[in-house]
């Protein structure tokens, strides 16, 4: 089917109104309208000013109801956009100058030059986007009621409330205090104008006091939990990314192998609950919440001075298996990246995200599942293995593997010797010997080792090689 022939000039207005500069505009527009609207409701309508004002706030109205026609054209449902702009739409309502007091419906435009702010102008230039997404709006929608508060309380009082400083300074101590101080209006529109505030403040103030409260309250636990000094003394550190139910055991294990190690953990969520905190110390562990898919993030944290990084699949937020392997990825070729060289350990769910993960130089790749069939198969052909493997994979009691250095004194022994010595000296069982990426296990006994290779041992204490 062939698009209209105004498809293009439709397209090209509808960048035009999502530039920021058209919302910086608007902006601007609407408290020129809303400054214009308080000239005009504290003026005689016969005055000359007046009539000035009220022609200038009636040329902005209309220059609002044909951006707002524009916008209807260019959108995609006329329902999205009525339910978008519903309230842009009441402002610029005709109303007689005669009904005044209904002239304040136009102070509402304030709602849409925060809306407009926060979208655009506040959002993309503040690090705290969530805390000024929320206070923008609640900060607005409180200056629309105590604006149009002050401006009825002079259109409709008589007394002291007509003059504009004293209805202004009592529409915000009753929008604050929820309660009026001062003079009490005399006339109806005044006495329903109070309650109305009063109910502003009761709604609006709250969620505002409350919305800054919580965050004050995240601002100074997140400063006294980590400060940025934290890492930025960090150094030589393990880094882990992620967070699932083999976490736990994964800190424990860190922390037993090497307990002066520091430990820094980066997920999406929030601090997670089942922390091993009888093992953790406060000094050495230390909690991030972000993407640690992202340059900045990882930059923060000390990737580039750590000494390993851990990527386990994370759990934290819903995501299908091709979602968290891809994530893994990005996040090891980050890593690589700002730190070439470090010792990288990946938990992935699928094998063949393992070969990737291989190529681009990690060193060691898990398959969760796979290792847990292989070790129940193993089980049920070999009765008793489990107990075997609990004690060797793990460095909370009895034996475990060791990677030792090949010392020079041994360059050019077979491995019939090194076992010897191994088993004689420190009660040490050799299982392989790794050169490079080449991985050796049990290997024969007339080999004989070469300079830069490493020995994987099974002992209750690390042997200390000479």
């Amino acid at each position: 089917m062939t698009p209209p022939a105004w498809e293009p000039l439709r397209r090209r207005v509808r960048e035009v109104l999502s530039q920021p500069a058209t919302d910086a505009v608007v902006v601007a527009l609407v408290l020129a309208s809303v400054v214009l609207l308080m000239v005009e409701l504290s003026l005689p309508l016969d005055s000359v000013a007046g009539r000035i004002a009220a022609w200038s706030g009636d040329v902005l109205t209309g220059l609002f109801a044909g951006e707002l026609a524009l916008r209807w054209w260019v959108a995609r449902r006329t329902a999205t956009f009525l339910r978008q702009y519903w309230i842009d739409l009441l402002a610029v309502v005709p109303v007689a100058r005669t009904a005044r007091l209904f002239r304040l419906v136009r102070v509402l435009r304030l709602v849409r030059a925060g809306v407009a702010m926060n979208r655009r102008v506040l959002w993309r230039y503040t690090s705290q986007a969530d805390n000024v997404h929320q206070l923008t709006l609640l900060a607005t929608l409180a200056t629309a009621a105590v604006v149009a508060g002050t401006a009825a309380l002079v259109t409709a009082e008589s007394g002291l409330l007509h003059a504009w400083d004293e209805a202004a300074w009592y529409a915000l101590y009753l929008f604050v205090g929820g309660e009026p101080i001062g003079p009490a209006p005399e006339t109806t529109a005044g006495r329903v104008t109070t309650l109305g505030l009063m109910l502003g403040g009761m709604t609006i103030f709250g969620m505002f006091v409350g919305t800054v409260s919580a965050a004050m309250v995240t601002r100074m636990v997140k400063g006294w939990d980590v400060r940025d000094s934290d890492f930025e003394d960090l150094d030589g550190h393990v880094v882990v990314c992620g967070w699932n139910r083999s976490g736990p055991t994964l800190l424990q294990e860190l922390v037993v192998a090497d307990p002066r190690a520091r430990v820094v953990l980066v997920c999406e969520g929030e601090r997670p609950e089942d922390l091993p905190l009888d093992v953790l110390h406060p000094d050495q562990f230390f909690f991030h919440q972000g993407d640690y898919t992202r340059v900045d993030v990882l930059t923060h944290v000390g990737v580039p001075r750590a000494r390993k990084a851990v990527l386990l699949t994370d759990g934290v937020v819903p995501r299908s298996d091709q979602d968290r392997d891809a994530r893994t990825v990005l996040a090891a070729l980050t890593i690589e990246r700002l730190r070439p060289g470090i010792y990288t350990v990946a938990e992935v769910v699928s094998a063949d995200t393992a070969r990737h993960l291989e190529h681009a130089g990690v060193e060691e790749v898990v398959v969760g599942d796979w290792y847990a069939g292989v070790i129940l198969g193993s089980a049920a052909a070999n009765p008793g293995l489990v107990d075997v493997l609990d004690e060797i994979l793990s460095h909370t009691y009895g034996n475990v593997f060791h990677t030792l250095e090949l010392p020079p004194a041994w360059v050019g022994w077979t491995l019939r010797q090194a076992r010897c010595e191994l088993h004689d000296r420190w009660e040490a069982t050799l299982v392989s010997v790794h050169a490079g990426r080449e991985r050796l296990v049990n290997p024969p006994g007339d080999r004989t080792l070469a300079v830069g290779e490493t020995l994987v041992v099974l002992a209750r204490h690390r042997p200390q090689l000479p």
